[in-house]
């Protein structure tokens, strides 16, 4: 007699179990087949079988093909104990969409993403201020060979030799190179006797089934502060890069600190003036710093430039220039009218 259970595994074979997705999410994809009625006499040789292979292009399930390449993520082997199918075996395989090669799109989605700002200090008054932007991206089930191909490219900024034509450096570069879709580059040019240094990153649009370069954007000082990878159940890896970039220009900002000595305004400022002298400085060579700020009853000078005291007189180039109240108030106190300090 004839034997019923199936010796050998055909596309035709594979029966639909399961799928599901998140819609929100395309990397969450995944198919659920199986083949029944399988003589436990050959299991072990068909497992054997069904190990070697990772990935499955266009999977069958009931005759209807499920397009794309899969990641075979698990493959269960069971008994049948019930119905027209006791005493054979199944094997069930849980595939997942996606089996890259580069990073790409597809593949490509963004895990963190958070902005701070920074202080660099001048002194103890004055800083700048900077917006760093902070952005971690995570490129999902890529090949082991993929992983290798893009992972020097990926990592790095990447400086490429440039040629003389300062207007399509990327272009010239990376056109062709699918390798380095996600490259940051660092570009150097000299352009009517001045030196340029500028940061892109690229733009990429779907080219039929592939993806090639458009356009690129330029950045603003990137760092890349973390790069890893780590490998998935079934073999892939998941490849991850934290890229940090930083506004340009930066930002004055400044403290409010009183300075802790009595000055004194010389001489009889005039309505209008834009040069005062003031006395009584404890370091007799204090440097005012440009963008200090004084207050003369209730009005605010700033420092248009840096001056160096004499003797604890210094005398500085101001901003709003005098005004009334402060003439009137040195015309009734010659030589001791009090400056405060908010910051030298």
């Amino acid at each position: 007699m004839a034997n019923k259970w199936r010796t050998t595994i055909a596309d035709a074979d594979w029966v639909f179990v399961r799928y599901s997705i998140n819609p929100s999410d395309v990397l969450t994809e995944t198919l659920v087949r199986k083949v029944t009625g399988i003589d436990k006499s050959v299991l072990a040789a068909l497992i054997t079988a069904q190990k070697a292979i990772t990935t499955v292009t266009d999977p069958a399930v009931d005759n209807q093909k499920y397009e794309g390449i899969w990641t075979v993520k698990t493959l269960d082997p069971n008994p049948d104990e019930q119905g027209n199918t006791t005493g054979s075996a199944d094997i069930v395989q849980v595939l997942s969409k996606g089996s890259y090669t580069y990073a790409r799109p597809d593949n490509l989605s963004l895990v963190r993403s958070r902005a701070y700002s920074f202080e660099q200090n001048e002194n103890a008054w004055m800083y700048y201020e900077r917006f760093k932007n902070e952005e971690t991206y995570k490129w999902s089930n890529l090949t082991k060979a993929g992983l290798i191909a893009v992972w020097d490219n990926i990592r790095q900024i990447l400086t490429p030799d440039n040629p003389t034509n300062y207007a399509y450096p990327i272009w010239l570069y990376l056109t062709t190179k699918t390798t380095h879709l996600y490259s940051i580059v660092r570009w150097e040019y000299t352009y009517y006797g001045t030196s340029y240094v500028k940061y892109f990153m690229p733009v990429i649009i779907s080219s039929g089934s592939e993806y090639k370069f458009n356009n690129w954007v330029e950045i603003s000082i990137p760092t890349i502060s973390e790069c890893w990878y780590e490998q998935n159940s079934d073999g892939t890896y998941n490849l991850y890069r934290t890229l940090k970039t930083t506004n340009e220009p930066a930002i004055m900002r400044t403290r409010a600190l009183q300075y802790a000595g009595m000055t004194l305004v010389q001489g009889l400022p005039i309505l209008d003036d834009t040069v005062l002298t003031i006395s009584g400085l404890q370091n007799e060579t204090e440097v005012v710093y440009e963008n200090a700020r004084f207050r003369i009853g209730g009005d605010t000078y700033r420092v248009l430039g840096d001056s160096t005291a004499v003797d604890g007189t210094v005398t500085v180039d101001v901003n709003p220039a005098v005004t009334l109240a402060t003439e009137t108030l040195c015309d009734d106190n010659m030589n001791n009218v009090q400056c405060f300090w908010d910051a030298l």
